[in-house]
């Protein structure tokens, strides 16, 4: 089966019409600018907010919104953000208010030294920081034994979302039973190449800014991790072989790249899965989802146009001006009954 038709069975399934862009809004450039500057509504501010003392002594700091119909034995969502992101992300923010609304306890997760997790850990995020999300996964558990798990990863969170469950197999961590991944960079290296090309140099260089800010905090809050000097020329790659890899265990980019990127784990997945993503995305590679061996628990929608992240037109609901987020929504009600 052809990756069109998979994708129109999965329409078809959900009743979901395709994905029309706003007129002013039909290139993967704009779709991604618009995405994350589209005004939103916001959740109400988090009920508590726990901080998770990892084996190696970093301190993850995971945000709960719950709903006052939720109890124990209820849904679970687990959403994980993506590079530079973290739990105030505007598609963070969207999807948890949509879940709570509809009466899911939502824990959204901060990656290492993001958010209010700055200072905490002495050890970067990467794409392929899986053991984290799998921590969080078995703290759920022993909170909630009954509580059933959905994960949501977005972008960069939706590549480690996964590998993670292409690594665990048949056994997933915890009381994970599904997943969803959104705009996932599933070839790292392709993704970096994606925006080293002239016109998607802009999303580098907003990338980087914000990356080589995070590493002068750490390194002015830890000095003993050591200092690194990038060069002008910098690019997503240099900056992986210089910074990522080694501050994450693996001796070049390549390496990292190979580990951890999430199209070599996700034919042994064995949960229901959702990938969704956009062919003009300017940051992230689709074609490694073009070859996807056919499983019938993995659903693929990949559209024409949509950017990173972004999704913005019409599809079934007029009201809705997201989507993907119509997408999410139908899939999860269709596929878990929820």
């Amino acid at each position: 089966m052809g990756i069109e038709d998979r994708v129109e069975r999965v329409l078809k399934k959900l009743k979901l019409n395709k994905f029309y862009p706003f007129p002013f809004a039909r290139s993967g450039f704009w779709q991604t600018i618009y995405g994350v500057y589209w005004p939103i509504l916001k959740p109400s501010k988090p009920d508590h907010f726990h901080h998770l003392i990892l084996p190696d002594g970093d301190i993850l700091v995971v945000a709960e919104n719950r709903p006052q119909q939720w109890s124990p034995g209820k849904r679970i969502m687990v959403l994980v953000h993506g590079t530079t992101g973290c739990y105030e992300s505007t598609y963070m923010q969207r999807m948890c208010r949509r879940l709570c609304k509809k009466g899911y306890l939502v824990l959204r997760l901060n990656l290492r030294f993001c958010g209010p997790g700055r200072g905490l850990a002495r050890k970067p995020y990467h794409g392929g920081i899986s053991d984290d999300t799998r921590y969080i996964l078995e703290w759920i558990k022993r909170q909630y034994p009954t509580s059933p798990v959905t994960q949501i990863g977005f972008s960069l969170g939706g590549n480690v979302t996964l590998k993670m469950a292409g690594e665990d197999g048949s056994r997933p961590a915890g009381n994970l039973d599904s997943i969803v991944a959104l705009s996932p960079p599933v070839d790292l290296a392709a993704a970096a190449a994606r925006m080293d090309q002239r016109e998607n140099r802009l999303f580098q260089k907003v990338f980087l800014s914000y990356l080589k800010h995070d590493v002068k905090l750490m390194e002015d809050l830890y000095p003993e991790v050591g200092r690194i000097e990038f060069p002008k020329d910098l690019t997503i790659r240099k900056f992986d072989e210089l910074y990522s890899a080694p501050r994450s265990g693996y001796a070049t980019a390549a390496e990292y790249y190979t580990k951890c990127s999430s199209i070599h784990y996700i034919p042994e997945i064995k949960i229901p899965t959702l990938i969704l993503a956009a062919h003009d995305d300017p940051v992230v590679n689709t074609h490694g989802l073009f070859d996807l061996p056919h499983r019938s628990n993995i659903d693929v929608l990949l559209t024409e146009r949509g950017g990173h992240m972004g999704f913005l037109g019409w599809g079934t609901d007029y009201s809705e001006v997201r989507w993907s987020d119509q997408a999410v929504t139908r899939w999860m009600e269709d596929t878990l009954a929820i």
